[in-house]
């Protein structure tokens, strides 16, 4: 960033630590990159500051404008964060429920105390027999139905940037060039594995890119929850025939980028309960504040340990802070 300093200048450089307590003497140094700390609360600032700035750079994003994007939680509240930084006005659609148990009270109050404009979507309101569809179309329909939202504004006024996280490359980018650069600094070139949520693909990729520039032996594993298994929505194009209903086509979400790549080795699932366990784990034992996805993490680097040789390194994310998902408390929910 060039220009005065503001709290968006402190994204990033978070610590690295290695893990003491919660791996069981494997015999393998699991280290954890502590997003959480980042000023806004968790890993999506940086994507939310690498996309936004690379919009200005284009003019797509230009000043009195509206950044719009859809979110299950956290890039919410860091475009949000970001964005009325910068001056733009923000517009986030969230999920009004996604399974039993999810609850995105606490993410939607975030956002909004940045200064978003915040709408919960309920399918529901959108699609007639909205209940009869289940599974994977279900998801897919439901994540098309706000990209839908996103699309429309923009295609409605040049003046609204949809910031499209699922498919925007400058997301990757911004892992590829800081997170994943500063993990292999704070671990001295020195990396045996990396584990990260599937996610967007954005954060398992770009970090990905950078390891195995350094580290071309790298074995690198993405986390699956079970209630939210978007890669499966990709990999079967049951978004892509969803957004077509919606009249929304060409385009390439950043999960296509991770599967063609094949720098993804293993696909690790983690349920829902282990997920909770963990991150219950890493608040009382390491002391580390952070929530359901970062549990999962740990988990699937734990799984991942096993079949490592000892003394091996392997790297994963704490991605957000616990007090996101106080809401659902004590039975708080693992999505991306």
């Amino acid at each position: 960033m060039t220009g005065k300093v503001t709290i968006l200048n402190h994204i990033g450089n978070t610590p690295l630590l290695r893990l003491n307590h919660v791996t069981d003497s494997l015999g393998v140094d699991i280290f954890v990159k502590c997003e959480f700390m980042n000023p806004g609360g968790s890993i999506k600032d940086r994507m939310a500051l690498g996309m936004i700035e690379a919009a200005e750079k284009r003019g797509d994003l230009k000043p009195g404008g509206t950044i719009v994007d859809q979110s299950t939680g956290n890039t919410g509240p860091a475009l949000s964060f970001v964005g009325n930084v910068k001056g733009y006005k923000v517009r986030i659609f969230l999920p009004a429920q996604l399974s039993s148990a999810y609850d995105s009270a606490d993410r939607i109050r975030i956002a909004r105390l940045y200064g978003a404009k915040v709408t919960p979507i309920d399918l529901n309101d959108h699609m007639e027999n909205a209940d009869r569809l289940q599974g994977i179309e279900r998801a897919a329909t439901f994540v098309a139905i706000r990209m839908k939202q996103c699309s429309d504004l923009q295609q409605g006024d040049a003046s609204n940037w949809w910031a499209n996280q699922l498919c925007n490359v400058d997301n990757t980018r911004a892992h590829r060039e800081f997170t994943g650069t500063e993990i292999l600094q704070q671990m001295g070139g020195k990396i045996d594995g990396w584990v990260a949520s599937v996610g967007t693909g954005d954060t398992l990729l770009g970090v990905s890119q950078a390891l195995k520039e350094e580290c071309p032996e790298l074995k690198v594993a993405g986390v699956v929850p079970t209630d939210d298994p978007r890669i499966e929505w990709v990999r079967s194009r049951a978004v892509h025939k969803a957004l077509e209903k919606f009249g929304v086509t060409n385009l390439r979400f950043l999960i296509e980028d991770l599967l063609e790549s094949n720098v993804m080795g293993t696909e690790i699932t983690i349920e829902n309960g282990a997920a909770k366990n963990m991150a219950d784990r890493l608040c009382r034992e390491e002391g580390l504040y952070c929530g359901m996805s970062s549990g999962a993490n740990v988990c699937a680097a734990i799984q991942m340990a096993k079949s490592m040789d000892k003394g091996s390194r392997i790297v994963t994310v704490a991605v957000d802070r616990r007090d996101r998902y106080f809401a659902e408390h004590p039975n708080e929910h693992y999505v991306v």
